[in-house]
């Protein structure tokens, strides 16, 4: 059933009574079609409460194993009157006790026992890394580094968003300039003239894609300004947006400091090698085995939380955007948003849920992408790999697009998650080819910029641990570290382009060089730990800076999308949506159907 065009013009005049009050016979009835062109956002009942209880006993657990990460927490190391480290009085006694059946003296013996002659332990390098420390060593032994730069992505996340809603149409051309620009400059500066080559030829490549898509990018840009029409009408989004980013950086932070704090979780263990074919027994610090348990689990529980907050974001903005656009004269408060994220939390937690399991599969799809370049069975198994990667990207793509516009839909109506998204699919189908409502293009410029700042971040960080701890990886280009500069570059530009996969290849490649560099302290060997520890750092932190970033970049992606949703409902209630501004973008829009206006402008 769809209402006729007088009725429905009449919602926009109903009183405000009337409009929270008049639920749910008539939206019941138009459940499989349509729904009403209102926002009920009052009396909220609770949706998908199981959902919405898992998630909480998960963050409790959450919590839990990571406060008791942090009381089981000690350390390791002290520094003695002439600022050198030595073990800590809590451990002392058990290295004593372990150190006086081992023969040698390599590993922990070395900081109790100065007269081992040779087998003195040695610093990493110039540094002041004794060789067996990590990034999280780092941020532990510097906090000053991580409290800064979490300070600077705040100012930089604020002043980006501000940016965008007052200058959003010179901020998308200049984005494409500046994509041209760093690789004519980088072209300039390389040495070899086929780096020279590679930088221009793609400089050029820009250049032409530009033009070939400069309506999209026009279109992009048009987009991204309107949406800063409906956060110039409700300022409060803008705060919303940043009281949920406040909780979503205390949890980054959070989850950093229980990492951190993880790998002070140890005990004095003693071990076997083989050295000089003589088999000798030495100590070290080893984690216990639920450790690894507990660090996988607070992994997947950070994940879901990320999407958690993600989610919570849309709710509120959709919430606000949606009752501006169909009845102004009734729009909530702030206050009345994000109370409504409580009954709705079942349903914001599910479909955070889904589009983790989207995301994870993904990640295993696109994981360890290097092997089949490297694999004897690359003819075969490369176009397979490639397939999957692709495969996983659409899957998240579609999955992250249907868990959106349900909950955008069930902030509307207040129905369950699944019912939702039958609705909002049956809803966008008319309207849009196969009920995709995909803008690329305006999505790609977000991210260019969050991604660019990320970078900028990764640089600030990897200069600050490299001074703070005399490493010498930037002041030390010239003899010799080039090459590893543009490896770790590299590293740094792939892991930030996949901030969640990025946190967990750091996660693990930190722990297998650490152990490699505690190996080589125990051998007596020089640790090469001051060379990765700076650059491995700051991508760690990169990749922390780009969820916060693109968080903040989706606050305007959220209202277009809402927008695109209340533009169906409208054409749905045959409201007249012809001389509507955004009905020109909406037409834009390369699954655009035209099937539902040709038939009413023929009525």
């Amino acid at each position: 059933m769809v209402p006729d065009g007088t009725e429905s013009k009449l919602v926009s005049k109903e009183s405000d009574h009337d409009i929270n009050n008049r639920i749910t016979d008539e939206a019941v009835l138009v459940v499989e079609n349509t729904v009403s062109p209102k926002v009920l956002y009052n009396d909220r009942s609770p949706t998908d409460k199981l959902w919405g209880i898992i998630y909480v006993l998960s963050y409790i657990t959450f919590l839990a194993t990571g406060f008791f990460l942090v009381a089981k927490s000690r350390v390791r190391f002290e520094t003695d009157e002439f600022g050198q480290k030595k073990i800590s009085s809590f451990f002392l006694e058990d290295v004593q006790q372990c150190c006086s059946k081992s023969v040698t003296k390599f590993g922990l013996c070395t900081y109790i026992d100065d007269n081992a002659g040779g087998n003195r332990r040695l610093a990493a390098g110039n540094s002041t890394f004794v060789g067996d420390e990590g990034i999280f060593d780092a941020f532990l032994d510097a906090p000053h580094i991580i409290i800064g730069v979490f300070a600077l992505i705040l100012a930089i996340g604020v002043t980006w968003v501000v940016a965008l809603r007052f200058f959003a149409k010179p901020i998308v051309i200049l984005a494409e300039i500046a994509k041209i620009v760093i690789l004519i400059i980088m072209g300039v500066y390389q040495v070899h003239v086929s780096a020279k080559v590679v930088c221009w030829v793609l400089a050029a490549l820009f250049v032409a894609y530009d033009i070939w898509a400069r309506k999209k990018l026009m279109l992009a840009a048009k987009i991204i300004e309107y949406s800063t029409v409906a956060m110039k009408e409700i300022p409060s989004i803008f705060v919303g947006s940043i009281v949920i980013k406040l909780l979503f950086a205390g949890n980054a932070a959070l989850f950093v400091y229980f990492f951190t704090e993880s790998f002070d979780v140890v005990e004095v263990q003693s071990y076997e090698y083989e050295w000089n074919s003589v088999v000798s027994t030495d100590c070290t610090f080893a984690s216990p085995n639920y450790v690894r348990g507990i660090s996988s689990y607070l992994c997947l529980s950070y994940l879901w939380t990320i999407l958690l907050f993600d989610k919570m974001r849309l709710s509120v903005i959709a919430t606000m955007v949606g009752s501006w656009h169909f009845h102004p004269q009734d729009k909530p408060t702030l206050v009345t948003s994000l109370k409504n994220i409580a009954p709705s939390f079942g349903t914001i937690a599910i479909s955070a849920l889904i589009s983790s399991l989207a995301e994870y599969i993904n990640r295993i799809l696109n994981e360890n992408a290097w092997y089949w370049w490297i694999s004897p069975t690359i003819i075969v198994a490369l176009p397979i790999h490639i397939l999957s990667c692709c495969f996983g990207t659409c899957f998240k793509t579609l999955v992250q697009m249907v868990t959106k516009f349900a909950l955008i839909l069930h902030v509307f109506t207040g129905y369950p998650f699944m019912a939702s998204a039958k609705s909002a699919f049956q809803i966008l189908s008319r309207h849009f080819k196969g009920g995709f409502v995909t803008e690329v293009t305006s999505k790609s410029v977000l991210n260019l910029g969050s991604y660019a700042f990320s970078i900028g971040i990764a640089m600030i960080t990897w200069k600050w641990i490299d001074d703070e701890f005399d490493c010498g990886t930037l002041s030390d280009l010239d003899t010799g570290f080039s090459m590893w500069f543009i490896l770790y570059f590299i590293v740094i530009m792939f892991n930030l382009w996949y901030p969640i996969l990025g946190i967990y290849v750091i996660i693990l490649l930190n722990k297998y060089l650490q152990d490699d560099g505690a190996a080589s302290v125990e051998r007596g060997v020089e640790s090469m730990n001051y060379m990765w520890i700076p650059p491995i750092a700051a991508t760690f932190v990169g990749c922390i800076a780009m969820l916060i970033f693109q968080f903040l970049s989706s606050i305007f992606l959220d209202i277009i999308d809402t927008l695109f949703l209340c533009y169906a409902i409208d054409k749905d209630n045959n409201i007249d949506v012809t001389n509507d501004e955004f009905t020109g973008i909406v037409k834009e829009v390369t699954t655009f159907t035209e099937s539902e206006s040709s038939d009413e402008e023929q009525n």
